[in-house]
């Protein structure tokens, strides 16, 4: 959806450029044909640079309040599964990758026995103000586990806070008919490929990449 929106902006604007040349009395002539080519050429240009890198500037993201949460984040799971003795799963220590441009977000969740890849995941801006991020998953356990965790799908959505610290906060549940809380406080502008080397480095800050979005 959000390519054929940048397609019709690209249109428009090449559009309106051949109309004003020819409302100017230029003629249906290659002058206005060129005009067209190049108007084309440069709201594609425009349009590429704001999806990768100008909504990201601070300045920008002043007026539009989208924050920039794209990065690894480090914290925690908790699972409301019971054990069949009684006993609760202790905190998974968790990390998140998230991957953001300015019209498409992806989400990979990584712990010690799977990873989780989002099929479809958005930001929503609540009419409290609020920010959040909500993804549908499809978790994938490593081959070892295989027998007690099988492959499954879930949904998950995590708040994004506005003070420095806050980081992300929310929930997830799965078709396993099992849910819990996700917590992640800590931050990191690298992208990391699994939860051990993730948890493992040292280049994590508390979370504040969003600060300054209001």
């Amino acid at each position: 959806m959000e390519n054929v929106k940048v397609r019709i902006g690209i249109g428009i604007a090449a559009l309106v450029l051949l109309a004003l040349a020819l409302l100017a009395g230029q003629g249906f002539s290659q002058v206005p044909l060129r005009v067209y080519s190049i108007a084309g050429t440069v709201a594609a240009l425009v349009f590429a640079l704001w999806e990768r890198f100008i909504w990201k500037w601070k300045v920008i993201r002043y007026f539009t309040g989208v924050p920039l949460v794209a990065g690894t984040w480090r914290g925690q799971l908790v699972s409301s599964y019971v054990h069949p003795d009684g006993s609760t799963v202790p905190p998974i220590p968790t990390a998140v990758y998230v991957s953001q441009a300015a019209s498409a977000v992806t989400v990979t969740l990584f712990t010690g026995e799977s990873k989780s890849v989002s099929e479809n995941a958005k930001l929503i801006h609540d009419p409290d103000g609020r920010w959040r991020l909500s993804w549908q998953y499809v978790n994938t356990p490593r081959p070892g586990v295989r027998e007690r965790s099988e492959r499954h799908k879930g949904a998950a959505e995590v708040y994004i806070g506005s003070q420095p610290g806050e980081g992300l906060e929310g929930a997830y549940f799965t078709d396993r008919r099992t849910d819990g809380e996700l917590r992640f406080t800590e931050w990191s502008q690298a992208r990391y490929g699994s939860a051990d080397s993730a948890l493992a480095a040292d280049g994590f800050n508390h979370a504040t990449p969003f600060v300054g979005n209001k």
